[in-house]
């Protein structure tokens, strides 16, 4: 007799071969580049820039969420300090 509903467990279980990894080289992190530049914004990234923006967007909004502000801060000052 036949069935007229099948399950996915009742299905047959098909394996695929799986490819052979290729070798590759080590990974060596490569030294930061040091910026020689004497300027106000010669050591900011594209990070930094995005949240100091966000930052006085926020600022001549009025905002109130001071706990955001010194979150926002802090992140800002932590790539410094690492």
């Amino acid at each position: 007799m036949y069935r007229k509903f099948y399950s996915y467990n009742d299905m047959p279980v098909i394996k695929q071969p799986t490819p052979m990894p290729k070798p590759h080289e080590e990974h060596k992190p490569q030294p930061k580049k040091e910026n020689h530049q004497n300027g106000l914004l010669s050591g900011l990234e594209n990070d930094d820039i995005i949240l100091l923006v966000v930052l006085l967007i926020l600022i001549m909004d009025n905002c109130e969420d001071r706990l955001l502000l010194l979150a926002l801060g802090f992140i800002f000052f932590s790539d410094y300090f690492t």
